[in-house]
């Protein structure tokens, strides 16, 4: 690199840290239009020498990083925009000199490198990489004495090669990768036996060597975590020929302690803890997928993981040790080897020293509880499995259960009234008695659940519905009353909040019934958490079902109604819940399901959502709140409106402020909620559009709206608006070209070219052919292009699918033509090499009825595929429409009857994504494209019927030629049931 261009990308990347925003915009500007010269990516990488300023070679690595992982290899056509990607010659520089950064720059620095060099080996390793495990593998083997920091920097390297293997099911290309890595076992275990002798020698053990000691321990943690990579997909035989040194190596670091390792801060956790952790992690692997060779180190490990199990404090700094700990014995628990734990002694220091210690409430939880309710929220009930002590402690009482049921409910009920005991002799002080205690039950009772019903298998022999009556139920008298005495009641009252969640579809309907008013109530506690568990509660119970229909109705709701909202709504007026999400969650929850019914009410929750939508508009910042919200304000369109569509008008004067604000200033997260909204205004207006909706068509034509792809689907489902309710305005007003601009930038784009196929049905279905006729041998043009060039089976199914509809709309002889006249013998082309092979990929209800219509209305009114030559031709269509029928149209009707019933009770409520977040309330209603036919074999049997009666004879010959045996009698069954004949 020049002395010139490393001056300017030094103070580029130096300005970016600037605090002035314009200055940050331009050396961003300048970055971004450096990027695509060539060595750009190679010249960052060098900028991270060390000759240059520690703050610069931080902004620059953070820069490779992104650069990495946006132009290493193509992220897709993205509407056809050309993307940059790193030249070959650049990414060879890279991959020559990157390993030699990671052994030589600051840890913050390295960390950002260690993400790309993932990255890279995702794309190239080994195929295109060849030198690295090879170069590892060199530095790993140098001669003693070797520099900690370099065998740390190849650790890290290393780990971050083969992390991508983690989780991974073994497949013949990742086999290839596997055996061609097994090369770096035996570097990889003589490296961590050399770590271990050194963390064990005396030497190490003397306080001036501690820095070293340290570095040693992490080292050993990252080749335990790649170990753990390379395993994860199964045992190799590099492995299995090793097992017995690698397990010693763990055993020594899982029993070696050295207090001078710990950390000082509760919350931090110590390099020897993290370790002894990634040992946890691999055993545990290694019991859950190759037990039987792990099988001969099984007690060996039981005894050495029980030992630090007892011996680990409640610090949050040793959470992760303690969950990995746990983690392990729950597996063993579930195995082959859970006779370990049959005693009824074993079974009682499980519950006393492991259970009970981790189940409880700690002081760092207690204060999540108090000061972050959402991260304790997540933790108690939206986190991964053993996300937390309590969760992994839960399975593992599990786990026991589920092998020793009446031994584990005896005795560990026996702990259940100790604990309950000792909360009754003093309440206030001893909350975290019953705390425990009902988690404690939970353990034992829940044997399975889903996030439909909560708690769908229990253990019978818990006495549940006795605990709540006697134990649960008592804390909700009064539930924000209590919630604000202390924080020891309101994380009572928080426990049975979520055993009503967890166990609703076991409390009987009546007493759920009275508990509404109870946790109506509890919305206006002042305790976060309390809240948003109430708002949980009354959302799960309004989706719950019995015997396949919901357990309530909006009656059982109304004279609650009131004041739900009221309390609903005044959430958001608390410190911290002004966003929360799970009471937005509950309030779209309760409009849908009160329905129509909400009309009397719908004045004040628009003002409220209006309100809040104003507020967000100014400020997005929580994603889930914000999706939920217009989730709510679609529902209320939706209901509202649909009770009275004058109440239009008062909807569209409340929200169009906001909606101003979003396209005024640029919100760009809300671009696709407001434009599903403006669609769905639009459907339910009447023709014709006021001109305050026509005035704002032309801007939504904008090439930097079509940029975004998160825009795309709401785009082009506000265009299918617009024509279905204004298309002749807009042909009049000259915007069809603008239209069909999009449709051909769309249909460029593999990722979104079905969307381009939707406004393309949209302009048939709703525009009379004379608007459009001119048009239409360009767009035969562009589709045939299309297929001829780079064709995929998307594109395919939805190029059948427009032409069906076509076809059904303009006739089939009258599509024919239009083929043909781009060019002559292309329809039968079409026939032949598109349709047939493509027909059957075509899914859906409506899809399967249209293309099966379509193709009987080719073989019987398209006199193009009546010859004498397209006989066969004209065989093998019905040929396949026969099998697609017999195949799939038959099974749609019950397919698309089970997904309503899974569906009906979310009602859509599908939540936020990052890409494209739809609008369950706001969806766009399909309509039957044929609707006249109502039994497409019948249709078809019908058709073919009359098609004969002026075919004197023939075609009864040319089905005996042209359809197999079987097909033959499935077509004689639709025509016995159709009470017709062909002959």
């Amino acid at each position: 690199m020049d002395p010139e261009t490393k001056r300017r990308l030094s103070e580029a990347f130096a300005l970016s840290l600037s605090h002035n925003a314009n200055t940050i915009k331009q050396a961003e500007a300048f970055l971004t239009e450096q990027r695509a010269t060539p060595s750009f990516a190679v010249n960052v990488l060098q900028l991270l020498r060390p000759d240059s300023p520690a703050e610069v070679r931080q902004a620059a690595a953070v820069h490779f990083k992104n650069l990495v992982k946006a132009h290493w290899v193509s992220q897709g056509d993205d509407l056809g925009q050309n993307q940059f990607v790193i030249q070959d010659s650049d990414k060879d520089q890279i991959k020559q000199h990157l390993t030699s950064f990671m052994l030589t720059t600051p840890p913050l620095v390295r960390a950002q490198l260690s993400e790309a060099l993932a990255v890279i080996s995702s794309h190239d390793f080994p195929a295109r990489w060849q030198g690295l495990l090879p170069e590892l593998i060199s530095k790993l083997k140098a001669p003693a004495p070797q520099d900690p920091e370099a065998v740390y920097g190849v650790m890290e390297t290393a780990n971050a090669v083969f992390k991508r293997y983690r989780n991974q099911f073994m497949t013949p290309k990742l086999n290839e990768e596997l055996a061609y890595s097994q090369q770096f076992v035996v570097p990889l275990l003589d490296t961590l036996t050399a770590l271990v002798a050194q963390i064990l020698s005396p030497a190490m053990q003397e306080a001036g060597h501690l820095p070293e000691l340290k570095r040693c321990v992490l080292t050993a943690r990252l080749a335990c975590r790649t170990f753990f990579s390379l395993n994860s997909p199964g045992l190799t035989q590099a492995f299995e020929d090793t097992l017995g040194q690698w397990m010693a190596q763990f055993h020594s670091l899982l029993t070696y302690n050295n207090p001078a390792l710990a950390e000082k801060a509760a919350d931090k956790q110590s390099c020897l803890d993290a370790s002894k952790a990634a040992v946890c992690a691999n055993i545990n692997l290694f019991l859950e997928i190759n037990d039987e060779e792990f099988g001969a180190f099984v007690e060996t490990f039981v005894r050495d993981v029980w030992t630090q199990l007892v011996t680990v404090t409640l610090k949050s700094g040793q959470d992760n040790l303690a969950m990995a700990a746990i983690r392990f014995l729950t597996t063993v628990a579930r195995g082959v080897h859970h006779a370990l734990f049959q005693s009824e002694g074993v079974l009682r220091e499980v519950c006393e020293r492991i259970v009970l210690p981790n189940l409880g409430m700690t002081e760092d939880l207690l204060e999540v509880f108090e000061m972050n309710f959402v991260e304790y929220i997540r933790r108690d009930t939206e986190g991964s499995d053993f996300d937390t002590r309590r969760r992994a402690a839960t399975e593992l009482v599990k786990a026991l259960t589920a092998k020793f049921p009446q031994e584990v409910t005896q005795l560990f009920s026996q702990y259940v009234l100790r604990e309950l005991e000792g909360y009754s002799k003093d309440p206030t002080k001893a909350w975290q008695a019953k705390d425990c205690a009902i988690y404690l039950v939970v353990a034992l009772t829940v044997q399975g659940k889903t996030s439909l019903q909560g708690a769908t298998a229990t253990n019978q022999l818990v006495n549940l519905l006795d605990f709540f009556n006697q134990h649960v139920a008592p804390e909700l008298q009064s539930p924000a009353a209590s919630a604000a005495e202390s924080p020891g009641k309101a994380v009572l009252v928080a426990d049975a909040l979520k055993f009503v969640t967890t166990f609703r579809s076991h409390i009987p309907k009546a007493t759920l019934l009275t508990l509404f008013d109870r946790l109506v109530d509890a919305l206006a506690a002042p305790t976060n958490v309390v809240h948003s568990y109430a708002a949980i509660c009354i959302e799960r119970l309004l989706v719950s079902k019995e015997a396949g229909q919901p357990r309530f109705s909006a009656v059982d709701l109304q004279p609650f109604l009131d004041r739900l909202l009221q309390n609903l709504f005044g959430a958001f007026q608390m410190d911290d819940s002004r966003e929360n999400e799970y009471v937005m969650r509950c309030v779209c929850r309760v409009i849908v399901f009160i329905g129509p019914e909400i009309a009397p009410v719908a004045s004040t929750c628009l003002q409220y959502l209006a309100a809040l939508l104003l507020k967000v508009c100014e400020n997005p910042s929580h994603p889930g709140f914000n999706h939920w919200l217009f989730e709510g304000v679609a529902a209320l369109i939706r209901f509202s409106a649909a009770k009275d569509l004058n109440r239009l008008g008062e909807l569209e004067g409340q929200l169009f402020p906001a909606f101003n604000i979003v396209l005024q200033k640029d919100v760009q997260e809300f671009h696709p909620y407001v434009f599903q909204i403006f669609a769905q205004l639009i459907e339910l207006r009447p023709i014709p559009l006021p001109e305050v909706y026509l005035a704002m068509f032309p801007p939504l034509l904008s090439p930097v709206f079509w940029e975004r792809p998160a825009n795309i689907a709401p785009l082009v489902r506000l265009l299918q608006a617009y024509l279905c309710k204004a298309g002749a305005d807009l042909v009049t007003r000259g915007h069809l070209q603008g239209v069909l601009g999009v449709f051909q930038k769309l249909i460029s784009s593999k990722a979104h070219d079905h969307e381009g196929f939707f406004i393309l049905n949209s302009l048939l279905e709703y525009l009379k052919m004379d608007t459009y006729q001119q048009y239409l041998p360009t767009i035969w043009q562009l589709l045939f292009t299309r297929l001829q060039s780079s064709k995929t089976a998307k594109f395919a199914r939805a190029f059948i699918i427009f032409l069906s509809f076509f076809i059904t709309q303009q006739g089939a002889e009258s599509v024919a033509k239009s083929v043909e006249g781009v060019q002559k013998g292309l329809f039968l082309l079409v026939m032949q090499s598109i349709w047939l092979p493509s027909m059957a990929t075509v899914s859906g209800q409506h899809e399967e009825k249209l293309v099966a219509v379509a193709t009987t209305k080719l073989l019987c009114e398209c006199p193009v595929l009546q010859t004498a030559d397209t006989a066969p031709l004209w065989g093998s269509l019905l040929q396949g429409l026969l099998e697609y029928i017999g195949q799939r149209v038959q099974g749609s009707a019950a397919e698309a009857a089970s997904a309503d019933d899974a569906g009906e009770a979310e009602e859509g409520l599908t939540g936020y994504t990052s890409s494209y977040a739809r609008l369950g309330n706001a969806a766009k209603t399909d309509p039957d494209p044929v609707p006249g036919v109502q039994d497409v074999k019948g249709f078809l049997a019908t058709s073919l019927a009359k098609f004969a009666q002026g075919r004197q004879g023939q075609l009864p010959g040319l089905l005996q030629t042209h359809l197999k045996p079987d097909c033959q009698m499935q077509l004689q069954e639709y025509c016995r049931s159709a009470g017709v004949t062909v002959a």
